[in-house]
């Protein structure tokens, strides 16, 4: 309790501070509060390097640890005082905070691996209780700004407690325990190619997983790993039947019009997922007037309504966060029927160009969507469209809208990806002098789209597969050469591979439903 005294009184500090505020106000702040308070918790001792042994929790004073305590158990407090999940209700200390615990916690481990490197300087946003009257802010905030000068943990642990007026009596006793080894002090220059040069040369090094990768025979990996696809294939099959059951269920039961789940997750993940939404369904059976016929995915990513309506649940979320989501889909319908006319807006600005939206990326949401299109149609109509107007008509061209922070270029598909920051001077004279080069990729990706499904679907009736994907890394021609020489090989390969789960990746790999990942360009 010593220990963490000081992030118990900051809580109590805030809650007694919160406490003049209306008593409706004050029960939806203190729920929201605990909530957090919860996760951030959990999140503490959810971590390896944080967990007290029995001893330290169990006995007196007096009494000596049976082992070392793990090296982050004094970060108890800080932890506790700096958590995002703490600020909620603040989002841009929220982000500072998150910001700076990520740099922090790798300074950490790289001074626990031995091999420390540039020393950060972070800031953090600490809650305390505002003492002036006068003041009708109930929260106060005090920012807290270092930058770690040592490469000893225990003296990076002091820094830290002391900056942030936490407890550091109980270093002394780490100290007495284990006397903590002192880093051998080497230039980083140094450091850094003696670092670089083993981990390129020395046996095993990932230059030389690569070459040994080089050496992998199809058929000689199958016939290895069969027996491991088969168990797991046996042990998915009934798990893939319930993820079906369970999937139907839902849309009889409740109208959904479809479900369905990211390639990247497995089909135990899936089974949670399902059975979670159930579950929330049962208990508030008032979302079901929300889920007639809406689409679902379960997605690895985040939670949102995606740009086609598609209500998009991320299996890392908690049942509440989905519950808000669902209750808030009327307001976000109408965000979704809004984008159309919006594309036809920046459409007309830029000569009727096809304003397309990019599949082979991470599901972008419509609420983000929405400001990109507002965004870039602003920037247009303050410089002026009369650039677009010398360009001519560029009805068919396609751009794709992506994030501020990519760069302008010409995909392998023809299509034009604009970063929403790009200024519109800049956009024509890429526009103009790529016309023909886009014209071209575009009319050669229609025909080898035509030619892959061709190919991937002869590939998966002649060798039997029960299902034939591929990764969004691996292009075009690339998987027809991949079908092409599978088909070749039809009498070798059939007897492997007949009933399998085939996805076509840069490298080899069982999946944990027993799906296989071969390289598009294996060999025999």
């Amino acid at each position: 309790e010593r220990q963490h005294g000081g992030a118990v009184a900051t809580c109590k500090q805030t809650w007694t501070a919160e406490s003049t505020q209306p008593r409706h106000l004050r029960g939806a702040r203190h729920r929201l509060a605990d909530m957090n308070v919860l996760r951030a918790i959990r999140f503490v001792r959810s971590q390896p390097l944080l967990r007290l042994t029995t001893n330290m929790v169990h006995s007196g004073p007096q009494a000596q640890p049976s082992e070392m305590p793990t090296a982050s158990n004094p970060l108890r407090p800080f932890y506790f005082a700096v958590h995002p999940d703490l600020f909620g209700q603040f989002p841009r200390e929220k982000k500072v905070n998150e910001s700076s615990l990520k740099k922090l916690n790798g300074y950490l481990e790289s001074i626990q691996a031995g091999c420390p490197h540039l020393p950060p300087s972070v800031k953090f946003y600490i809650r305390e209780n505002n003492s002036n009257p006068d003041n009708r802010s109930p929260v106060g905030f005090k920012s807290v700004q270092f930058t770690i000068l040592s490469q000893d943990f225990l003296s990076v642990v002091e820094e830290i407690l002391s900056s942030c007026d936490l407890p550091t009596c109980h270093l002394e006793k780490l100290r007495s325990v284990r006397p903590v080894k002192q880093p051998t002090a080497r230039p980083l220059r140094h450091w850094d190619e003696s670092v670089v040069y083993d981990f390129f040369t020395r046996p095993g090094s990932h230059a030389n997983r690569r070459k040994m990768r080089k050496d992998i025979r199809l058929r000689s990996w199958v016939n290895s790993n069969m027996p491991k696809i088969e168990k797991k294939l046996q042990q998915s099959q009934k798990v893939r039947e319930t993820n079906r059951t369970l999937e139907n269920q839902l849309c009889e039961d409740y109208g959904v019009e479809s479900v369905d789940s990211d390639c990247e997750l497995g089909c135990l993940l899936v089974k949670s997922c399902l059975q979670s939404f159930h579950r929330l369904c049962r208990q508030h059976p008032e979302l079901t007037d929300f889920l007639k016929g809406k689409a679902i995915t379960f997605s690895n990513n985040f939670s949102g309504v995606s740009t086609e309506g598609q209500l998009v649940l991320s299996h890392e979320d908690v049942w509440q966060h989905w519950f808000m989501l669902i209750s808030s889909l009327p307001r976000y319908e109408a965000l979704v029927q809004h984008i159309p006319v919006l594309e036809k807006q920046l459409s007309a600005l830029m000569s009727h160009v096809k304003i397309c939206r990019d599949c082979n990326v991470a599901t972008v949401m419509a609420d983000s969507y929405a400001k990109w299109l507002q965004r870039l149609i602003e920037s247009l109509r303050l410089d002026g469209t009369e650039h677009f107007f010398a360009v001519g008509n560029l009805s068919k061209h396609r751009i794709v809208l992506q994030g501020e922070n990519s760069t302008l270029r010409l995909s392998q598909t023809g299509q034009f990806l604009v970063p929403i920051s790009c200024p519109p001077a800049q956009l024509v004279r890429f526009i103009s002098t790529k016309r023909s080069d886009s014209q071209y990729l575009m009319q050669q990706y229609d025909r080898d789209y035509k030619v892959e499904q061709e190919q991937m679907q002869r590939c998966q009736e002649e060798l039997e597969l029960e299902t034939l994907m591929k990764d969004h890394n691996v292009s075009m021609p690339q998987m027809i050469s991949c079908c092409r020489r599978l088909r070749q090989q039809h009498s070798e390969l059939d007897p492997l591979l007949k009933g399998a789960r085939l996805r076509v990746t840069q490298f080899y790999s069982v999946m944990q439903d027993g799906g296989m990942c071969i390289p598009w360009n294996w060999r025999t």
